[in-house]
């Protein structure tokens, strides 16, 4: 069983991944140009990680009994509606470095013997491959600057 303490960081990570901002932009996609669809599915990409990682929290915690909270998109994400992919990616870009700093932080007060601690470093290495990705996207990976 879990501690509050433990349910309470589990359920911050599932509603940060389930109302994330790439999750929001399957569902008010930016306009792509031709030529740019492979950017494009970078979103799409990072969204079905989080909902991957939102299934596997839920999971445990329906198995221990607990009540789910995901709560509702930011309003600030309407602001990213019609603007350009490059400029999304940019966004997305500086989501993912708080949603790392944070999930870091989270795992600071995870029991390590619990399941709860994997799934917390499962989602911060999901957080890492999803800014390398951003980043070749960008135009900032190391091997596009030698």
């Amino acid at each position: 069983m879990l501690s509050a303490k433990q349910y309470e960081l589990l359920n911050r990570i599932a509603a940060l991944h389930h109302r994330s901002l790439p999750t929001y932009l399957t569902y008010a996609r930016p306009w792509v140009r031709i030529g740019s669809e492979a950017k494009a599915g970078i979103i799409e990409d990072i969204a079905a990680d989080h909902h991957d990682l939102v299934q596997r929290i839920l999971r445990v915690l329906e198995a221990d009994g607990r009540p789910v909270m995901l709560g509702d998109f930011p309003m600030d994400y309407t602001d990213l509606n019609d603007l350009s992919l490059d400029f999304i990616l940019r966004e997305m870009t500086l989501y993912e470095h708080r949603l790392l700093q944070t999930l870091e932080e989270i795992a600071t007060w995870m029991d390590r013997d619990q399941s709860s601690y994997l799934l917390v470093h499962m989602a911060i290495g999901m957080a890492m491959g999803h800014l390398e990705n951003l980043a070749d996207a960008n135009g900032n990976s190391p091997a596009m600057k030698a």
